[in-house]
């Protein structure tokens, strides 16, 4: 026990010691501690708007949301290949020392917990919408957390417990796919009840999330009830729900260690497929199709282009080489759906385009990574390439641009369409939106360029987030001054400059982060590969 106390005293030294010798990302390690003190010291002296304009229903309901994502991700490891809860380094140093394998398991959990904090870390951020939208403080925000977090653990614990059951048993996996979707079965049919005596989907949702069906669905329907029961004031069902979540965690994990004490084969399939994507990609192999066993069946070959813009159209075959859906996947597909929906809400209220445009810009800054842009830097070739690094670094990204356009065109084409708007100002906003993927890409390169770090991963979020903010806000300001000026087209106008603004500042981001083909700490240079 003490050896493994050690481990993760000294892991977590050691990562200080590290920032000793890249003090930009310490400043900004500085940077984000200070700022999530700030929001604590803020949340003390700002009064709690007592009139939130959304019952805590809905808090359930988003909670349940989020939940249930991880709930179908966690599903579909289990039947794959597991949960990553170990790395290499505890394979080579703890799988072969003369440690109890259910101690080693108790500091994989351990492990578990700093993932499921990251994987939660953004809501931390959102006390002034809890505050204005549901009439809560930052304690709302704290508990809404403590209930994220024990989901997630115990899905990475099931996870494992799927994995270690179904490995090598196709009629077990059918078994887990059978009881997963009877798990969630009743609400959906008591979803459709409701819905069909109401005939509105509001009052049908805000009825399903109220009953008890809701609240005790397993993991997502516990934490959301949890959460919401004690920030209500009704703690006896808070710990009950949250309690549920603890026990379920404990059950699963003292049957893993008395039924599998030899489980080291079942977590190492997941460990050894995180590091083998890791080397291949330092190796320049940035295409796992190629790297993995798999049949693929080649229907198409060769790419076009001259010089640096033949990056882009290998993203391009690389993406319907590895989807049959090309630049659509499943999450393009949730995201149509889900503006679809939020435009029927909308329907004939005002400005319900540009509200729905200001979410996915918000959600665009959590989720838009840097795409296969950034895994060109592990490849010689694009050092290779006889053109200026500013050319490199933007055609090795207009991957990603292309597909948040066609992503666009759908979204705001049928929202547009739902909520009758102008075509004028459908096209003013897929512009707005597919220019501002532009800028975060830059963003982030200028972030790696000038700190070695990419600051849209991680705790470093909070900096980026900031960073958008104000690189954002010169636009936002000539919009609105600008915009106002004029009245009838005055939006178009202003979301028109806005889009201008993004473009310039995305090729000020690239220009400034040229240099990072000459300045990359990446394992294909140190290697000499």
């Amino acid at each position: 026990m003490n050896s493994l106390v050690f481990l993760l005293v000294k892991s977590a030294k050691n990562t200080l010691l590290e920032l000793r010798r890249k003090p930009a990302k310490l400043a900004l390690w500085v940077l984000v501690i200070v700022g999530i003190g700030g929001i604590f010291l803020l949340s003390l002296f700002t009064r709690q708007n007592a009139a939130g304009s959304l019952d805590l229903v809905w808090l359930k309901g988003i909670l349940f949301l989020l939940i249930l994502l991880f709930v179908v991700i966690a599903i579909q490891k289990g039947l794959a290949k597991g949960d990553v809860i170990f790395d290499m380094n505890d394979v080579n140093l703890l799988f072969v020392s003369p440690v109890s394998s259910r101690l080693i398991l108790m500091y994989g959990i351990v492990r578990m917990a700093k993932t499921a904090f990251l994987a939660g870390f953004f809501i931390l951020f959102q006390s002034n919408s809890f505050s204005t939208v549901f009439g809560v403080g930052f304690d709302a925000v704290l508990l809404v957390l403590l209930g994220f977090m024990l989901a997630v653990g115990v899905l990475q614990i099931l996870s494992l417990l799927i994995y270690s059951l179904t490995n090598g048993k196709p009629g077990r996996k059918l078994v887990v796919r059978i009881l997963a979707v009877a798990a969630f079965l009743p609400l959906l049919v008591y979803t459709g009840v409701q819905l069909a005596g109401t005939g509105n989907l509001l009052p049908a949702l805000e009825n399903t999330l109220r009953s008890p069906l809701a609240a005790w669905t397993p993991v997502a329907g516990w934490a959301s009830a949890g959460a919401v029961s004690l920030i209500s004031g009704d703690t006896g069902s808070g710990f009950l729900f949250f309690g549920l979540l603890v026990l379920s965690g404990a059950l699963l994990l003292l049957y893993i260690a008395l039924s599998n004490p030899d489980y080291y084969e079942d977590v190492l399939v997941a460990t050894e497929t995180a590091f083998e994507r890791k080397r291949v990609m330092a190796e320049g192999q940035i295409n796992p199709e190629a790297s993995s066993a798999k049949k693929v069946k080649v229907v198409k070959t060769g790419i076009g282009g001259l010089g640096p813009s033949a990056i882009f159209y290998k993203h391009l075959r690389e993406s319907f080489r590895a989807n049959q859906l090309g630049l659509w996947g499943v999450s393009s597909v949730i995201l149509v759906l889900g503006a679809a929906l939020f435009s029927l809400f909308q329907r004939g209220g005002d400005g319900g385009i540009l509200v729905l445009l200001q979410i996915l810009m918000w959600m665009q800054i959590f989720l838009i990574g840097t795409g296969r842009g950034l895994k060109e830097l592990y490849i010689h070739y694009l050092y290779l390439i006889p053109e200026s690094s500013f050319q490199k670094i933007v055609w090795s990204n207009l991957e990603i641009v292309f597909k948040v356009l066609v992503e666009s065109l759908a979204v705001f084409g049928i929202a547009g369409l739902i909520m009758e708007e102008p075509f004028w100002l459908v096209a003013a906003a897929i512009a707005v939106y597919t220019l501002f993927s532009f800028l975060l890409l830059g963003i982030n390169y200028l972030s790696l360029r000038w700190t070695g770090a990419d600051i849209s991963a991680g705790l470093l979020i909070f900096i980026y987030t900031i960073a958008v903010i104000v690189i954002m806000l010169p636009g936002l300001i000539a919009a609105i001054v600008l915009g106002s000026m004029v009245e009838g087209t005055g939006v178009l106008i202003g979301l028109g400059v806005l889009a201008l603004w993004e473009l310039l500042a995305a090729i000020g981001c690239f220009a400034l982060s040229k240099g990072v083909l000459h300045n990359s700490d990446m394992p294909v240079l140190r290697t000499g590969k």
